[in-house]
């Protein structure tokens, strides 16, 4: 049996994505906040092996820690998930430093103690799956400190594939870049198009998974969209973007 833990899958895509996941096999740990969510996930899942555990990313030392312990307590795992994030349209500093904490620093603190167990204790076989978002491509007067934050995950993550490669290790890293989802964090949202329900967008996440791909586009129109991005001006993404 295959194990794999989600980080983050308390509601959206990674609640779709735990429920996919253990209808295909999977034995599962799942980390959020609010723990009570992720019980009534795993009783929704009769007959499945699911291990719910409270994390809060922010809280980086204790996350890493967390994670580590849940490792041992599922023997080991096959693949690591980092969906936790938050967002959030603010040019107040504490929204910013939120976003920062969650997207940059938690998200770095956790995918790098999964790259150490998996060269530690792994013998470097394994898979680092990152949630970034299609935000990443490039800065946004809008949505500055998010769109800073996500770029930071695809960078950091090249990062660490660039680092496997040197080292000759074989750690499978596939950044995850979303357009939009419905999902609770989107709701804010005034304007949004091509909008993929989370179910839609966690079996194409599942698929990208099962592939090891480097880069998915979730849902894969938004390869599209992406392409024009990096064509726009400035003159005209600036008063945009």
């Amino acid at each position: 049996m295959k194990k794999a833990i989600i980080i983050g899958a308390t509601s959206g895509i990674g609640w779709e994505l735990a429920k996919i996941m253990s209808n295909n096999g999977y034995e599962l740990g799942l980390t959020g906040r609010r723990v009570e969510r992720l019980v009534s996930l795993a009783n929704a899942q009769p007959g499945k092996v699911i291990h719910p555990q409270f994390m809060d990313v922010t809280e980086y030392e204790k996350s890493r820690q967390t994670l580590l312990e849940l490792i041992q307590r599922m023997g080991g795992v096959d693949v690591i998930i980092i969906n936790s994030g938050f967002g959030q349209i603010s040019s107040k500093w504490e929204i910013e430093d939120k976003i920062i904490r969650t997207n940059a620093h938690g998200f770095a603190a956790l995918a790098n103690a999964s790259y150490r167990y998996f060269i530690d204790e792994r013998d470097a076989n394994g898979h680092i799956v990152g949630i970034s978002s299609l935000a990443a491509i490039r800065g946004s007067g809008l949505a500055t400190t998010y769109n800073a934050s996500k770029a930071f995950i695809s960078s950091y993550m090249q990062g660490l594939r660039y680092r496997s490669m040197r080292k000759n290790r074989n750690i499978a890293i596939t950044d995850i870049r979303p357009g939009f989802v419905e999902t609770p964090m989107t709701e804010q949202n005034d304007f949004m198009f091509w909008v993929a329900p989370a179910e839609k967008a966690a079996q194409q996440i599942y698929d990208a998974i099962q592939k090891k791909k480097k880069v998915a586009y979730i849902t894969k129109r938004w390869a599209i969209i992406a392409f024009l991005m990096r064509l726009i001006p400035d003159f005209i993404y600036g008063k945009n973007g």
